[in-house]
This record gives C-alpha cells, structure tokens and sequence, in this order.
C-alpha cells in the first residue's frame, strides 16, 4: 500500500495570480516508489491549524520528459485551506508529505500508430490533459493533437508559457485552440465555454479532426465532463474507451448528503468486515447502513489511504476479495476495473455478512 514520503519542495512559481507551480525532488532511492504514468495525481498531507488535511493535484509533467522532479499546478480557491498554503506561504525547501502517483487517466501508446489525440480543458483542468497530449505525442512521432482550452480570459489561461513552447517544440503536430469566456474575440467561435454545442461549431472549423477516431482527454467543471463526454459517446458515436475524462469535484447534481434509492434499497445487516492493509489483517463490525467502510476505518484508527473522500480520486481503491459491497458513487475506477472487483471504499457499504477487502494493490 502507499505511503506518504518526506520530498524537498525545489520551486515555487507564480504561473498566474491565482496559481503556482510547486516542483518536489525525488530522491534516487524513490525514484522506482515514484515513477508515474502521465494523466496521474499526488496526494499531499500536511497539518494546517491543528488539523490534517489531504489534497490530490494532477501531475504537469510527462514520463518520457524524464525529468527529477515532479510539478503540480495548485490553484487558489476561495477558502482553500491547502490550496491558500501552497499559493502563499510555501516556500523553497520546504518538505512536503507526499504519496507516490496514483490515478488510471491514461491510455497506451505504440510508436507505430497515426492517431489524432484531442484535449478539451477548462480551468486547472489543463494538467492531466496537458500531461496526456505531451506523451502521446512523444510516444508516437505520426500522431498529431488538438488542444482546445478555455479559461475566463487570456490572462487567466495557465501554463501558457509550456503550451506555446510544447507548439514549438513540435512542429505542426500540436495544434492549440484557446477559448474564453469573459471577453470578447475576434471570431465568435472562439468565445464561451466547450460544451456541446461549441464542440459542433469547432469540429465544423477543424474538419481534419476525425471526430469519430479520434481519441479524447477531458478534465474541467463537472458540468462540461458529463456534456461533453455524452455528446462524444452518444451523438457522435465515438466508442466509450476513446472518451477519458477526470473529475476534480463530484458532479453537482450528485454531490449531495441525502441517501440515493439505490442505497435506501440494500438490506440493513451485520457485517463483519476485514481489511488488509501492507500485509496486516483488520476486522470490525459494520452496518450496512451506516458509515462507509472507509469512515469506519478510519475511526477506528486503522492506516487506510485516502484523499477526496467523494468517490472522485482512486485513493482509497481496494480489491473485494470476499462477499459483496453497495459503491454509491464512481468517478474514478473504470468499467474494467470495477468488472475486476475493484472499488472505492468511501463509497463502499457491505451487503453480505462477510467482507474481505485488500488494500495492497
């Protein structure tokens, strides 16, 4: 299982006022514990005011970048108790507690293929997108991409300084489209958020993109994954493994404190639960009805790993080795995954007398 490590902190760089980039060493001795597929996110724990919190942000940089550090883009939000540390008091040097890298927002690449690759972001979004389009097009030199990115205005677009770079660097085969919100454009189609209904207007300007094989990175509001990735699958028929995407937030339709019907609906018994975590076995009596299995963990002080705690990041993923468990919500695993027994044990509730769920994997 994954654990926190001590990383030095080797740069913070204002990327806008609202942002900073924060780079972390990895010592060589980690570098195998570190080692990172693009798409992937860090989990950060630190103790503000007395109190521990968790934060996950996405990886800027790609694999074969090989570089010795690993970057985040941190952005301000209000009230942010971590995001507020990172932007105004963390400084050079510092060490930080962080988890090895995490998440399955990626695909495989083969340097044979002649592919189209397309990310769609908004906002700090940019990151895992950014990551996916810089290896894909490492990876497969006959591949090209498209990068369409929205943000309020030009002045709050992100990483900009690395895209005009990463447009340089290859030579016709990234192709960057900036969308704003807040400000006029010249041209219309350049102005609003991506949605569905732009999607349409971009792919009628942008006929060299194959809508229908082209493969999709998406990573923005909630609102904007759901649109767009059901307008991909369902009006242009694009297949479903060819459509990826990465929550940051539960959608907002779902992000609520009341009971879904599918959860009212399992049956209310006494479970015995146990968990494996690095190799040691834990048990206790849960409820199907009452907390998850991970806030039953956790109160009873077991070392569970966990970041979001809303079913978005794939932290506290386990494997169900024995009986069966209700997951409320899933923004994270994969259909794949999910088929192999894999769940997200903040969401998990038992539905079988006896459960065993392994950490370790």
């Amino acid at each position: 299982m994954n654990s926190f490590y001590k990383l030095k902190t080797v740069r913070v760089q204002k990327d806008t006022p609202e942002a900073v980039n924060v780079a972390v060493e990895i010592p060589e001795e980690l570098k195998d514990k570190f080692r990172f597929k693009q798409g992937q996110y860090l989990n950060f724990r630190m103790v503000i005011n007395g109190n521990e919190e968790r934060r996950s942000y996405s990886i800027c940089n790609a694999p074969s970048e090989k570089s010795n550090t690993l970057e985040v883009l941190v952005k301000l939000l209000e009230g942010g108790k971590v995001s507020g540390y990172f932007n105004e008091h963390l400084h050079m040097d510092e060490m930080l507690e962080v988890m090895p890298p995490m998440g399955g927002f990626n695909t495989s690449y083969h340097p044979t293929n002649v592919k189209t690759y397309v990310g769609l972001a908004a906002g700090s979004g940019i990151t895992p997108v950014l990551s996916n389009i810089k290896e894909s097009l490492y990876q497969e030199p006959n591949s090209n991409a498209y990068l369409f990115y929205s943000n309020r205005s030009m002045n709050h677009v992100l990483r900009k300084g690395e895209i005009d770079k990463l447009v340089e660097h290859f030579n016709g085969r990234l192709k960057v489209v900036y969308l704003v919100s807040r400000e006029k454009h010249e041209d219309p189609v350049f102005e609003g958020r991506i949605s569905a209904e732009k999607l349409d207007q971009l792919f009628e300007r942008y006929t060299d993109i194959d809508v229908k094989e082209s493969t999709y990175f998406i990573c923005g509001p909630s609102e904007m994954i759901k649109g767009i990735a059901d307008y991909l699958k369902k009006d242009k028929k694009v297949p479903a493994i060819q459509v990826l995407f990465e929550y940051f937030t539960a959608p907002d339709e779902e992000n609520t404190e009341e009971m879904s019907d599918e959860f009212k609906a399992i049956a209310n018994i006494e479970s015995m639960v146990t968990v494996i975590i690095d190799d040691d076995e834990y048990s206790f009596h849960l409820n199907s009805k009452k907390e998850s299995i991970l806030d039953k963990a956790l109160k009873d002080n077991l070392p569970v790993p966990f970041a979001c705690k809303g079913g978005v990041c794939c932290t506290c993923k386990a494997e169900v080795l024995e009986g069966e468990v209700f997951m409320e919500k899933n923004y994270a695993l994969t259909e794949d995954e999910v088929a192999r027994g894999y769940v997200l044990t903040c969401q998990c509730h038992p539905t079988t007398n006896v459960v065993m769920l392994n950490y370790d994997v």
